[in-house]
């Protein structure tokens, strides 16, 4: 099969992102330790395609709300909607398929965190993105 981004969970449509479907969406280029990466506004593609299932942007519930990035090696890393939301922390997350012009050496796609100091939580090989609401927790 050939590559793809899922995006799943807390989300009304499902989506599986080749990279037809990836170019199809507006692009983003954003500069990040020296390198320009472009991709997909994930934040964007959350409220549009993939009809994110929170209580509006600000959301009675969007901050306790977060994502699980997996890559094709099992790494993950987790980012809070709150820290993307523009009206909280305002993080801008991209799903990148390209750097400097070029078509990524690993995988597909990669997860970038615009504005991390290290790039713990970029996501080379990138292959799923669920979306979970916390679990309230036991009175």
């Amino acid at each position: 099969a050939p590559q793809a981004v899922q995006v799943l969970g807390a989300v009304g449509n499902t989506l599986r992102l080749d990279e037809a479907a990836l170019l199809a969406l507006p692009p983003v280029t954003h500069e990040v330790g020296g390198r320009r990466y472009t991709g997909v506004d994930l934040w964007s593609l959350l409220h549009t395609s993939a009809a994110l299932e929170a209580d509006g942007d600000s959301g009675a519930n969007l901050q306790s709300m977060y994502l699980v990035a997996t890559g094709a090696d099992g790494y993950q890393a987790l980012v809070s909607l709150a820290e993307m939301s523009p009206e909280l922390g305002g993080r801008r997350v991209l799903i990148a398929y390209r750097m400097d012009g070029q078509p990524l050496a690993r995988g597909l796609a990669r997860l970038v965190v615009v504005g991390d100091g290290k790039a713990g939580r970029s996501v080379s090989g990138l292959e799923a993105i669920e979306v979970f609401a916390a679990a309230p927790a036991m009175p």
